[in-house]
C-alpha cells in the first residue's frame, strides 16, 4: 500500500513519500533550485493549471497577496477558498485539491500532508485530502 495517491484526470500516480510526490509535481531538479526559482516554478505550475482547466482560481502568496501575470501583485486581499497557494510545497499541493480534476489521497498510517491527530476522525485506509481543505 502506497502512502500517497495523486489522481489527475484519469492518470493515477502512487508514491511512498512526500518527497516523491513533490518531485512528480515540481520536477526532479526542483530541490536544487534557489528559493526564488522554486517560487517561480510553483507560480508557473499554478498559472498553467488555472489556464489549462479554465478555472476561476487566483494565485496567492499569503504574504504578498493575489498575483497576476509576471508575478505582479494584483491585490493584497484574497480568498483562500478560491486560491492556489504558492507559499511552499505543502501549501501548494494541498491547494491543488481545489482543482476539480485532481484528487489526493493519503494513507491513514503515514504522516505526510496530514498529522495523525488530523486523521483520527476518519475511517478506512485512505483520507481524501480534497474533503479536508
Amino acid at each position: 500500500m502506497k502512502n500517497l495517491i495523486y489522481i489527475e484526470q484519469d492518470q493515477i500516480n502512487k508514491f511512498d513519500s512526500l518527497q516523491e510526490l513533490y518531485e512528480f509535481i515540481f520536477g526532479t531538479k526542483y530541490f536544487t533550485l534557489t528559493e526564488k526559482e522554486k517560487f517561480i516554478r510553483r507560480y508557473e505550475i499554478a498559472f498553467y493549471k488555472i489556464k489549462f482547466y479554465n478555472l476561476g482560481l487566483d494565485i496567492v502568496h499569503t504574504k504578498m497577496g493575489t498575483l497576476g501575470e509576471q508575478y505582479k501583485i494584483i491585490d493584497k486581499k484574497y480568498k483562500l477558498e478560491k486560491a492556489l497557494i504558492i507559499d511552499d510545497e505543502k501549501q501548494f499541493v494541498m491547494s491543488l485539491c481545489r482543482i476539480p480534476t485532481i484528487m489526493i489521497l493519503e494513507s491513514k498510517f503515514s504522516n505526510n500532508l496530514l498529522t495523525t491527530k488530523e486523521k483520527e476522525k476518519y475511517k478506512g485506509n485512505y483520507i481524501v485530502i480534497n474533503e479536508i481543505i
